[in-house]
């Protein structure tokens, strides 16, 4: 985790101090859930927490030059320039 002074925001802080981990060469990364320290994880804390993480592991592999990452960015960012919203909707992470 990148600190420690935001409960309910753990799965943030913690994707955040994956993505640095991941770029400086860390080849795997956890998911933190919203819960954490407050309670048990919902199922929509795990969704949120993995996201999370998934967002982190992509940041960390356009760091690393990840031509595939680099790639999916390439085709969000023309979707967006055209407006086109279903091409939007199709290469995001889920």
């Amino acid at each position: 985790m990148a600190t420690d002074v935001a409960p309910g925001y753990d799965h943030i802080t913690a994707a955040i101090g994956g993505a640095l981990a991941g770029a400086a060469g860390a080849d795997f990364l956890y998911y933190v859930t919203p819960a954490e320290h407050l309670g048990l994880p919902t199922e929509e804390d795990v969704k949120e927490g993995v996201i999370a993480a998934r967002i982190a592991a992509h940041a960390a592999d356009l760091a690393r030059g990840n031509k595939r990452a680099w790639e999916e960015d390439r085709q969000m960012a023309q979707a967006r320039v055209a407006r086109n919203i279903e091409g939007q909707r199709v290469d995001t992470i889920q």
